[in-house]
């Protein structure tokens, strides 16, 4: 993971921003891309010293859980885009930001992304992308992140299925809180994904200015590929709540015939400690008391009544 990851990008260059400077108002080239890892206010705020860059957008591209959404300023278009990774469980939300005027491309994060390091190491390949527009390293952006929450989603789909098989095939121990942090991931991927949404369908509204109509097709297929991941994950929601009904109803079912071997036991256990207690009295005179046989025939009618209790449950079909 580079320190430092600050580009100017054009069709034919790429060029280090170094971060004793400000960036330049404009570039030899007609379209570029700047791509800056954002580190704090201060060097954001020194490095758009001459673009004019609000306040407000410097502090929402500073805040890792600023809202998604698309803002019209009178010399540059600012949108959030949410990305997402996910490892060992656990989700992570991170923020894209770009800030679009008419003759570049300005994206910003708080760190180090795959997404757009691979495109610019490779930037001899993907020049061609800008060469068309810079629009088109927008849609590629957004269209590697929203593949890459696609894939998380089939992950935590597929960790569904393992915890469905575990429940049907009886497994001795389950960990119910990893199912509940799966759902939570899955309602942070639909919030996302539904804001996501929400900002494509606002940089359709205003392509005009700023896009080619040859990149609408391409914005529609990001967007549609967010319908895709939003309908997977409404899927994999459901899918949890199942699996955890019939969970709880296995439980039940399991509880319930644990309690029935118990009553039963208790039932014939019952007339034997009659029999018992009967011969436990404290009184001088019991039938059969002194009798050299009468242990044995104690115990023989406890048997009796017990065996008597098995056949009476049985008869009535209560196991």
């Amino acid at each position: 993971m580079p320190a430092l990851f600050n580009y100017i990008l054009t069709p034919s260059s790429k060029e280090e921003v170094l971060l004793d400077r400000p960036l330049p108002l404009s570039h030899r080239h007609p379209k570029h891309w700047i791509h800056i890892t954002a580190e704090n206010e201060e060097k954001l705020m020194f490095l758009f010293q001459k673009h004019d860059i609000h306040q407000l957008t410097i502090e929402d591209i500073l805040n890792p859980t600023s809202r998604i959404k698309l803002e019209i300023f009178p010399n540059y278009i600012f949108f959030v885009f949410r990305g997402f990774h996910f490892e060992r469980n656990q989700l992570t939300q991170k923020n894209f930001n770009f800030i679009l005027t008419p003759n570049q491309i300005i994206s910003l994060t708080l760190d180090y992304r795959d997404s757009i390091g691979d495109i610019i190491d490779q930037w001899k390949v993907n020049n061609k992308i800008l060469a068309r527009g810079y629009e088109f390293v927008v849609h590629k952006i957004l269209d590697i992140e929203t593949d890459h929450t696609l894939a998380i989603t089939q992950k935590i789909e597929e960790r569904i299925e393992h915890f469905e098989d575990q429940i049907f095939g009886n497994a001795k121990s389950l960990d119910i809180s990893n199912v509940y942090s799966l759902r939570a991931s899955l309602l942070s991927i639909k919030k996302g994904m539904l804001q996501n949404k929400e900002v494509l369908e606002d940089l359709e509204k205003i392509k005009n200015s700023f896009f080619s109509d040859e990149a609408d097709a391409f914005f529609r297929d990001v967007r549609d590929h967010s319908l895709r991941i939003l309908e997977l994950v409404d899927s994999n929601i459901e899918s949890i709540s199942s699996a955890l009904e019939a969970h709880i109803a296995i439980s039940t079912r399991k509880t319930n015939e644990i309690m029935k071997i118990l009553t039963i036991m208790t039932a014939i256990m019952l007339p034997m400690s009659l029999v018992a207690g009967i011969y436990g009295m404290n009184f001088r005179h019991i039938p059969t008391l002194e009798w050299e046989y009468g242990f044995l025939a104690a115990l023989g009618a406890m048997g009796f009544l017990g065996i008597l209790m098995l056949l009476y449950f049985r008869i009535k079909r209560w196991y």
